[in-house]
Order: structure tokens, then C-alpha cells, then sequence
């Protein structure tokens, strides 16, 4: 699978990602479900944590609603990982609750030079504390 985010949102999280700082960032990619992202949501961490995410519930709600209103769908889930790699931590895995939706880890260990990946993470369900990992391309255009 591979997922397409335009420059301008791909520079729109990356910049959220790394305001967020020193703590987690998070937010949603929303487009129509053709593996594009048109949309983003930058949300706050409600958990306000650097080893953890939480998107602010009512935020996290008028995204949806938002969504809904201009007939796209979640695509990705993104937040940020502020001293390591761009790979689902166990924590991550454990909430990972949108199968459709592809996570990606934003890594800031440099700053200057941020890394994104993105996964599918494969539950049998929901309620999984662990989950098969996919790598999905990232094509930035």
C-alpha cells in the first residue's frame, strides 16, 4: 500500500509535529479513501506527554464532524516521536484502534532532519494489545 500526502500537508504536519515539542504531537489526515491525504487536523495531546499521545476529545471530534460535512475519511493518524525511531512503540501498537488508518510516526531525534514513516498495524481485534506491522511508501508530491 502506499499512501500520497501533498507537500503542503506533509510541511503542515511536520511543522505540528515539531511545535508540539518537547512533547508528543499528534493530529489526522483526512481525504477521499484513494490512499491520498487532502486534509489536516493538527490536534492537541491532550496527555501533554513526550512518551505518549492523546487527541483532545472535543478537537478529535469536530475533525470527524468535519470529515463527515466534506464527505472524506480518516486516512492517517500521526503523531510524533520525540527520542526515537519512526516505528510503533508497544504503546502505540496497544492503541492502535483504527485498522483503515495508517499511523505515522513523525521522529524528531534531529529536529532539523525529521524522519516520517508510515504503518498499518493489523488487529484481529481491536482490543489486541499487539498487532502485525505494514510498512506503507510515503509518496510526498
Amino acid at each position: 500500500m502506499k499512501l500520497t500526502i501533498a507537500q503542503d500537508i506533509y510541511d503542515d504536519m511536520v511543522k505540528h509535529c515539531i511545535e508540539g515539542l518537547p512533547n508528543e504531537a499528534c493530529g489526522f489526515l483526512a481525504g477521499p479513501r484513494d490512499g491520498s491525504a487532502s486534509h489536516i487536523y493538527p490536534l492537541t495531546n491532550a496527555a501533554a506527554s513526550p512518551v505518549f499521545y492523546r487527541p483532545a476529545d472535543r478537537e478529535m471530534i469536530a475533525a470527524f464532524s468535519d470529515m463527515d460535512q466534506n464527505d472524506t475519511d480518516l486516512v492517517a493518524i500521526f503523531h510524533s516521536h520525540v527520542a526515537t525511531d519512526p516505528y510503533p512503540s508497544p504503546t502505540d501498537r496497544r492503541e492502535a484502534h483504527y485498522p483503515d488508518a495508517v499511523y505515522l510516526i513523525v521522529s524528531l531525534t534531529d529536529p532539523d532532519a525529521p524522519r516520517t514513516k508510515g504503518y498499518l498495524i493489523h488487529k484481529a481485534d481491536w482490543r489486541d494489545e499487539d498487532g502485525k506491522i505494514e510498512e506503507v511508501d510515503l509518496v510526498i508530491s
